[in-house]
């Protein structure tokens, strides 16, 4: 029952009011501007979505203190903004604080994940030497990496020119083989 919340004691914040049945028209500014008149907002959000920008008529209001937020619940639920009445209530929103408790269990999961992944990466550096391009051994013989690409080249290059001659010997309209594929079939 608890997959959902970090703590089973984990309650709503009391200071943080949510409104809902907004007009889309209506701002993040417009409301702190009408529930200001109650106390300090910390912070007034109208939550909008998130791949158009909508607003999805409804806000979350945090005061600084307890009061306010009481005294703003009684006095604007039911009031008229924007031509919609709108309907206050005290959030039962855990969103945030889940939040808040992810991102600190995970900044300490992160830091020795990421610790490991720079020293895996540095054991593989050290290990492929400084050229890093996959052709210098260990003891960096450049003449053998040179020979090395050429030899590669040459196999690419013979293999190309092999598949071209296999092509063109099955574009041949006489619907026999090249001589060179009977002799291999």
């Amino acid at each position: 029952m608890l997959g959902d919340l970090p703590d089973a004691d984990l309650a709503p914040p009391e200071n943080v009011l949510f409104v809902c049945k907004l007009n889309p028209v209506t701002q993040d500014e417009d409301l702190e501007l009408i529930f200001s008149r109650f106390g300090t907002i910390k912070e007034c959000a109208v939550v909008r979505d998130y791949k158009t920008g909508d607003s999805l008529n409804y806000a979350f209001i945090e005061f600084e203190d307890v009061a306010s937020c009481t005294q703003a619940y009684f006095k604007m639920d039911g009031a008229l903004i924007d031509d919609r009445r709108i309907k206050v209530d005290f959030s039962q929103s855990v969103a945030r604080l889940w939040n808040k408790a992810r991102r600190k269990q995970s900044t300490a999961e992160d830091r020795g994940r990421d610790r490991d992944r720079d020293r895996h990466h540095r054991d593989l550096d050290r290990d492929r030497g400084p050229n890093r391009d996959g052709y210098r051994d260990r003891d960096g013989d450049r003449d053998r990496d040179r020979s090395d690409r050429d030899r590669d080249r040459d196999r690419r290059d013979r293999d190309r020119d092999r598949d071209r001659d296999r092509d063109r010997s099955r574009r041949d309209g006489d619907g026999h083989r090249h001589h060179r594929d009977r002799d291999r079939h």
